[in-house]
Parts: structure tokens; C-alpha cells; sequence
């Protein structure tokens, strides 16, 4: 999910000065947030929440900016604290846990945790607001109107998304894209006669820049004191360190994988003993974490190794250890780029085992690999008797209830594919499931160890007997068939919001031991907001600003709705998701723009222009709650792209409405319509990222968006 950020300049027009300013809004987010996705390693809940903090912030900046008339003074100063302020988050950011004393590989408390995220996305979100304010006060003071200078901050975001994505394509650093957006800011503040007065600042920021490859290795070793590697891609920062012989790999900062560890034995030794000698295998990752040199000692007839990450493979396969640099590199394993999803669609060839090597679902990007959905793509690759196998994290002994629901979810949806599923406990469980009777004898599973010569560090004959026998193997049989649950789906993917939840519950006691939701809640909901708009009818101003706050809530829902369900369909392709944000940044410029032409020619805004809006805006989120559940092709990236640009478009009409219907002084708007947006898309980011999406699913969401947009009329 993204957001919309904010300004004016000292460059000679505002138009130009407001297309810098959304440029660096959107590009200056994405780096941000970037940093803030390895500070907290990876966790989306603090992710989620910087994200409703950047556009709260942007919110907060437009406020600032006054209710004068006046234009309001050439900004260069605003622009030169940008320049400093995002080069001065980004490392922030990266020394955070030493700032707070941290202990190396272990979370801040919660609070900490907060204030990072604060700290490293406020100060850049309130100047960015600041300078919308400002040149849009600029634009209206020259003739110009609030939509239209809404259109060229779009226009300069559109530019910004597309400048984000390109960025990891073309393999630029998040460092010398931080060290660029204070570039562009400190050479928007030098612009005309004070070119001279900035020329130190531009020239130490250019040495920076220059020097950002070395700068990005000294400073990730904050954290990493034996740093070996580290490198942007599209799926994360890799890092990775190595002590002796020890190799370990770090995925947003998070314990991805060490070669000494025994993980990867377990679970192929565990899943290829229930398949025969000679099987066809197809791994879905994990091969450069050792999976590919286990899965070889079994004596496969093929293994098709898929990697969706192809720029982390790259890097860490001259590092890794020389057996698993043999199996990557000989028959009859093969290595292919592809995301898993895309790959098993498009397959035809019959499988004797299928290894899901998936991290855990905090993400809709990872939640997508335990779905019903993702099952019948494995089972339909699957031969007769084959076997599918996957991971989840677990606890030994004591399952709290929201760990019991998201395994419970997986499980569930395991069993609504495939008739025949065992789960071995331990602190990660493994879990199997085929259409044929799974294998669960010990002793059948040991003489086949020892049939295939196989002695390993950890797995041995005693193990598996172990592992089988124990009481918990009957125990956790029992609660996951009781769990009060529903399956994970690529339309409801409870999963990943639950796993936020046992995070949350690290911190905050009791936040891991709630119950399922009440149906109830989305209508409650529904109710409130009804409420809170019949009170907003009894102020003008109220109501103007309630409207912005509307469309930018239902803005960025429908955004989130479809980025999930194509994501879901197509995987996380980010040069497919960067033209779609980009789309979507294009609608809101074009609906801007639109709404200004018809305005302008004629000068009587009608009330029925909001109503058709609104109407228009709950008919499309109609549509979108008709083909969220059946998903396909209407989530392919044509259809994606056209449906984030009609949302945009809407979202940009009702602003544009709103800051012309029966406003004389279109200065004393600016600050409170641009802040009511920004709440408002701050509110749908974050309740249907967390709550809305995963409680309720895509098709209840986008339905209650229709029902909102219908009870807005009320506004007009």
C-alpha cells in the first residue's frame, strides 16, 4: 500500500513547484519506509503504522501552513530542510537500536519501537505538507485553484512511483536514492538568485552521493559487525555476515537462514522419507538455505528449484558453502526464476513432492503461499500419490489462542484440499498433506532412512520415532480440529493478521489471547461513521472536510483491495506494482484535472456533481466487492491498472468538488481539505491493512466502502 504525500518551491512557477514536491513525497515514502522495513525487521504492523504516521504527519504540515490569503513567502528554506531531513532519517533509522541500546537480534520494546517509526518518517511528512500548503497558496494566489494544484502534486507522485520501482530494477542502493531526494530538495531550494548561497550544500551532498557504496557498508555494519554483503532487491534488504565458517543471511534484518543450522535437514529429510526414491521434486525457495544439497541425498529423479528472488540468489551463491554450491549448480536440480505462484500455474509436469519453503505469513505477499487457493495450484501438480510440505512457526508446549486460529487457518485450509493432512509438532511445525495415506510409522520411515544411506546430523532413525510417538503429535490433532477458525484464502487471508497479533502479544499482554471477531463489528462500525457524518452536516466546514476525508479513506481501501488480490494472482512483481500505484497516482491527477476544466467552464459547481461522484464511487466499489472473490483475470494487470485509475480518478473529483462547491476564499481550504484527505487515507491504510482486510475479507470491505460512499451523500 502506498500513500500520497505533499508542497510550493522556490522554482519559478507553482505548478513546476508542486510536481517537485509530490515527486518527493512519493520517492522520499518509499525510501523511508524502506529503512523502516529493516529497523523493525520486516514486521508489518510498525510498517502499517509508519505509513499512517507519514500521511497524519503530512496532515499536520498542511495545517501549519495558516488559513492566509496571501501567497505565502518562496519556500527555499522549507526545501533545504527537506534536503537534510531525509539523508538524517535514513540514518537515523539504521542506527535506531543502538541509539536505544538494543540487544543485537532481538526487538525494541514496543514503545521504542514506536518512536522509531515516528522519528524516522514525521519530520519529512510535516515539511512535505508544509510545502504543499505553500504552493498551493502560491498557485491560487497566481489564479489557479486547490484541484489544480492537487493534479500537479499527483503528477509529480506518478513520477515518484515510477522513479521507486525503476530504482531496484536498475539495482540503485535505498541509500543513494535517500541521498538523491536531498539532491533534488536542496536544488529546488537553490533555484534563481540563491543558486550561490547553496552551492556548499549541493556540492557535500554530491560527495555523499558519490560515496553512498562504501557510506551503505559502514553503516549497515552498525548492525552487522562481520558484514560480508549487503544489497537492496526488490523483496527486502539482504545482508549477510560471516563468521569462520558460519555463513548467516539476514532478510530485513531478520534471521533468514545459517549454514550451520539443521533446519533444512529436518524438513526435507521429514517430507522426502514420505515420497520414493527416484521422486520428482519441485522446492518452492529455501534452496540456497541448504534445501537443494538435502534434497539430493534422497536420490530425486529431477528437482526444479524456483527462486523468486533473483537478486539474493546472485549475491549469496559465491559466499555459500561449496556442497550447496555443487547441488545448485549440477543435475538434476535446476534453478528457475519465477514467482511460485505464476510458475505452478503455468506447469504441467506431475510432482512427487512439492516443498513449500515459505517465510511465515506476516505479509500479504508470504500470506499468499498458505491459502486455499495457493493448495489446489499445488494438489493440481501434484502426482496421484504425492506429497506437498510446509513450515510454521509454533510453540513446544503452550498454544495461545491466535496461534492456535493462524495455524488452525493454514490447517484448515489444507484439509479443504487435500483429505489426508499430519502435522508433526515442535517449536516449528511441519505440516504434510497428499490425496494418498501419509506414512506415519516410525519405524517405516527409519528403515527408509537407512535404505537410502542417508546419517544425518540431526535426523536419525531415534528421531523420527521421537518425533511420532510423543503425546503432542495426538494433542495438537486434537485442538487444530476443534480450533474455531476458518481457512486462509487469498479473498479472507486471515493468516498474516493474526501473526501481527502474536507479535503484538511479545509486547503487550493478553494481545495474543483474543478471541475471533464478532460479526457484528463491520456494522457497528458502518454505524458510527453514519453518525459522525450526520453530526459533520451542522457546520459547513465540517462537511467539506468530512467528504475529502471520505474519498481518501475509500481511496486508499480500494487501493489496498486490489494491490492484495493482484498480488494474490501474480505475485509480488514490483515493476507490475510499480505501474500500478502509478496508475493510480495518474487517475487522481486526471480526475483533478477534469473536475477543474469542468468547473472552469462552468463556473456554478452543482451539488448533483457530489452526488454523481459519490454515486459513481459506491458503484465501483459494488463492482470491485462483485469480482474480488472470483479473482483471475479480472486481477491481471490491465484490468488492475484500469480499476486503480477509476479509483483515483473519484477519489480526486470529490476533493476537487469539495474545494470549489460554495467557497469564496479558496486560500482558507487548502489547509484543512489537504489534511482531511491525508486522515483520511492515514485511516484506510491502516483499518484495511489490519482490520478491515483480513477480518472481514476483500468482499466486505469493498462492499462497506459502497455503503459508506452511499451515506456520504448526506454530506452534500
Amino acid at each position: 500500500m502506498t500513500a500520497r504525500g505533499t508542497g510550493q518551491d522556490a522554482i519559478r512557477s507553482p505548478a513546476a513547484s508542486l510536481f517537485v514536491v509530490g515527486f518527493l513525497s512519493m520517492l522520499g515514502q518509499v525510501v523511508l519506509l524502506r529503512e523502516l522495513a529493516v529497523a523493525s525487521f520486516g514486521v508489518e504492523l510498525i510498517y502499517l503504522l509508519a505509513l499512517g504516521l507519514w500521511l497524519a504527519a503530512g496532515a499536520a504540515g498542511a495545517a501549519l501552513g495558516g488559513r492566509g490569503a496571501a501567497a505565502p513567502p518562496r519556500p527555499a528554506a522549507v526545501f533545504l530542510a527537506l534536503a537534510v531531513s531525509i539523508p538524517m532519517e535514513i540514518a537515523f533509522l539504521r542506527g535506531a537500536r543502538l541509539l536505544f541500546g538494543g540487544v543485537t537480534g532481538a526487538y525494541l520494546p514496543l514503545g521504542e519501537q514506536v518512536a522509531t517509526a515516528a522519528l524516522g518518517t514525521v519530520p519529512a511528512g510535516v515539511i512535505l505538507g508544509l510545502l504543499f500548503r505553500r504552493a498551493a497558496g502560491w498557485m491560487i494566489a497566481d489564479g489557479g485553484t486547490l484541484a489544480a494544484a492537487y493534479a500537479w502534486e499527483c503528477l509529480g507522485g506518478a513520477l515518484g512511483s515510477v522513479a521507486a520501482t525503476l530504482s531496484l530494477h536498475w539495482g540503485i542502493p535505498n541509500l543513494a536514492l535517500g541521498l538523491g531526494c536531498g539532491l533534488v530538495g536542496a536544488a529546488a531550494a537553490s533555484t534563481g538568485s540563491a543558486v550561490r548561497r547553496f552551492i556548499p550544500l549541493l556540492a557535500a551532498l554530491l560527495a555523499v552521493f558519490l560515496a553512498s557504496g562504501p557510506l551503505d557498508r559502514w553503516m549497515t555494519s552498525w548492525n552487522h559487525a562481520d558484514l560480508s554483503v549487503t544489497t537492496d532487491t526488490p523483496y527486502g534488504r539482504v545482508t549477510v555476515t560471516r563468521t569462520g565458517k558460519q555463513l548467516v543471511v539476514f532478510e530485513n534484518d531478520a534471521l533468514g537462514y545459517e549454514s550451520e543450522g539443521t533446519e533444512a535437514e529436518e524438513f526435507v529429510h521429514l517430507a522426502a522419507l514420505q515420497a520414493p526414491v527416484g521422486s520428482r521434486v519441485l522446492a518452492l525457495g529455501g534452496g540456497v538455505a541448504g534445501i537443494a544439497a538435502e534434497i539430493r541425498r534422497h536420490g530425486p529423479s529431477g528437482v526444479d528449484y524456483v527462486e523468486a528472488n533473483r537478486r539474493m540468489y546472485e549475491a549469496l551463491l559465491p559466499l555459500l558453502p561449496e556442497e550447496t554450491r555443487r547441488a545448485l549448480g549440477n543435475a538434476p536440480l535446476r534453478v528457475i526464476f519465477a514467482d511460485p505462484r505464476s510458475f505452478l500455474s503455468r506447469s504441467t509436469t506431475p510432482y512427487d513432492l512439492i516443498l513449500v519453503a515459505s517465510p511465515e505469513p506476516t505479509s500479504g505477499q508470504s500470506n499468499r503461499l498458505y491459502t486455499v487457493e495457493f493448495f489446489r495450484q499445488c494438489a493440481a501438480r501434484l502426482a496421484p500419490s504425492g506429497v506437498v510440505a510446509l513450515r510454521l512457526p509454533s510453540a513446544e508446549n503452550f498454544w495461545t489462542p491466535q496461534l492456535l486460529r493462524r495455524n488452525g487457518s493454514v490447517h484448515s485450509a489444507l484439509l479443504s484440499v487435500f483429505p489426508e493432512v499430519l502435522v508433526v509438532p515442535g517449536s516449528v511445525d511441519t505440516l504434510f498433506a497428499s490425496r494418498a495415506r501419509l506414512e506415519r510409522d516410525p519405524g517405516v520411515l527409519g528403515a527408509r532412512l537407512k535404505a537410502r544411506g542417508i546419517s544425518g546430523r540431526l535426523v536419525t532413525p531415534e528421531y523420527l520415532r521421537y518425533l511420532l510417538t510423543n503425546d503432542r503429535v495426538g494433542q495438537i490433532a486434537g485442538l487444530l480440529s476443534r480450533a474455531d477458525t476458518t481457512p486462509n484464502t487469498d479473498a479472507r487471508p486471515v493468516c498474516y493478521q493474526l501473526t501481527a497479533l502474536l507479535w503484538l502479544g511479545k509486547f503487550i499482554p493478553g494481545a495474543g489471547d483474543a478471541g475471533p471477531p464478532d460479526g457484528r463489528i463491520l456494522p457497528v462500525l458502518l454505524a458510527l461513521v453514519a453518525v459522525a457524518l450526520l453530526i459533520a452536516r451542522f457546520r459547513v466546514a465540517w462537511r467539506r472536510a468530512a467528504l475529502v476525508a471520505v474519498a481518501g479513506f475509500g481511496g486508499m481501501v480500494a487501493e489496498a483491495v486490489i494491490l492484495l488480490r493482484f498480488q494474490a494472482e501474480s505475485g509480488s512483481l514490483y515493476q507490475d506494482i510499480g505501474i500500478l500505484l502509478t496508475c493510480f497516482m495518474f487517475g487522481l491527477a486526471a480526475g483533478a484535472f477534469a473536475l477543474d476544466r469542468a468547473a472552469t467552464a462552468r463556473p456554478r459547481v452543482e451539488r448533483w456533481w457530489g452526488a454523481a461522484l459519490l454515486l459513481g464511487l459506491a458503484l465501483f466499489s459494488c463492482g470491485l466487492a462483485a469480482v474480488a472473490e472470483a479473482g483471475g483475470a479480472f486481477f491481471r494487470l490491465g484490468p488492475s491498472a484500469l480499476a486503480l485509475g477509476i479509483a483515483g480518478a473519484l477519489v480526486a473529483g470529490i476533493f476537487g468538488f469539495a474545494s470549489r462547491q460554495g467557497v469564496d476564499d479558496r486560500q482558507s481550504v487548502v489547509s484543512r481539505l489537504y489534511a482531511a484527505d491525508l486522515l483520511g487515507g492515514c485511516l484506510g491504510s491502516i483499518l484495511a491493512g489490519l482490520l478491515l482486510i483480513p477480518l472481514f475479507g476483500v468482499v466486505a470491505t469493498a462492499a462497506g466502502m459502497a455503503v459508506l460512499a452511499i451515506a456520504a451523500l448526506a454530506l452534500l
